[in-house]
């Protein structure tokens, strides 16, 4: 696999806005596989254009929801500090608010993928709003039955079809993004239901921990909050946490902390003092050993890197 790097700084949030300055020429003759228009963004044949827009080793904040399928390749992905590799065949959903990070990725690596704005969202599932959409599944890969693949690649297709008509109502392209959300929370639902008898419950007490860190590690660093929140003995957190997944539960907090001060420090204009105070740190001093025995970096080396 070959690492790919980018000689620009890319945003901190990847939406819309910098997806389109990041591109440049979409819409047009040069890149024929990418759209870009009111809430909504494609990209239908991704192996070029990725190439040019993400770089390795740097965490993205998913502004939107992200939605789609490896279709030959290979990427080892971090996604709210749980890594993993995926090949051809896997279909991915990323919700808004997540923060991913590309490891390596093959030369061949392609994907078809969808971005889906808030507004563009609540348009196309109204009330009719799927427990995946609840916020208690911020990210998931399935390798679905050929049967499956095949549906879902088919609906991604008809929306490609519809966004390059002409005068397509909004109606008719946001039922075909609200049917193929759905069709992602059945496969979902299949899943959890498949395993659910043999899940150890280690694991499915680290998927809880795992999802608390990522959402108040900014504030929260003590392991006591999360045993508190998990209604479970800070002891009894960590040991499980730790045969879990081989790794201590202070480590992953401390691994969401350091993600977060990363995104920080290499996109926003705040001082380091600042991002100090961001992240709930007493003060610069405490930050700057905390981050460079995290990384082997001054916050203002990695930020200068």
């Amino acid at each position: 696999m070959k690492q790919k790097r980018m000689k620009n700084k890319s945003p901190e949030r990847f939406s819309f806005h910098e997806l389109s300055i990041l591109l440049g020429c979409a819409n047009n003759a040069d890149a024929p596989e990418i759209f870009i228009g009111k809430g909504l963004a494609m990209l239908y044949n991704g192996h070029r254009e990725l190439q040019k827009i993400l770089q390795t080793d740097t965490p993205y904040l998913m502004e939107d929801l992200r939605m789609g399928y490896v279709r030959k390749g290979k990427i080892r992905l971090t996604v709210n500090l749980i890594e993993r590799e995926y090949g051809a065949g896997t279909f991915a959903y990323i919700s808004a608010g997540s923060i991913m990070q590309i490891n390596e990725m093959s030369d061949d690596f392609d994907l078809c993928g969808i971005m889906i704005g808030d507004e563009r969202l609540r348009a196309a599932l109204g009330q009719a709003t799927p427990t995946l959409c609840n916020g208690d599944t911020p990210f998931f890969t399935i390798r679905p039955t050929a049967e499956d693949a095949a549906t879902i690649s088919g609906m991604i297709s008809i929306i490609w079809e519809l966004i390059n008509k002409k005068n397509v109502p909004d109606e008719t392209l946001n039922s075909m993004i609200s049917a193929l959300i759905h069709y992602y929370n059945y496969l979902k639902r299949l899943e959890s239901d498949t395993v659910e008898d043999w899940t150890p419950r280690g694991k499915q007490l680290f998927n809880t921990f795992i999802n608390l860190v990522n959402t108040y590690a900014k504030s929260e660093r003590k392991l006591q909050f999360y045993a508190d929140k998990m209604c479970v003995t800070a002891r009894y957190l960590s040991t499980v946490v730790k045969q879990t997944t081989g790794i201590t539960a202070k480590e992953w907090i401390d691994r969401a902390v350091v993600t977060n001060a990363k995104v920080m420090l290499k996109y926003s204009d705040k001082q380091v003092a600042e991002v100090a105070y961001a992240l709930d740190f007493p003060n610069v001093s405490f930050f700057c050993k905390y981050f460079k025995h995290a990384t082997g970096q001054t916050p203002q080396e990695y930020r200068n890197k």
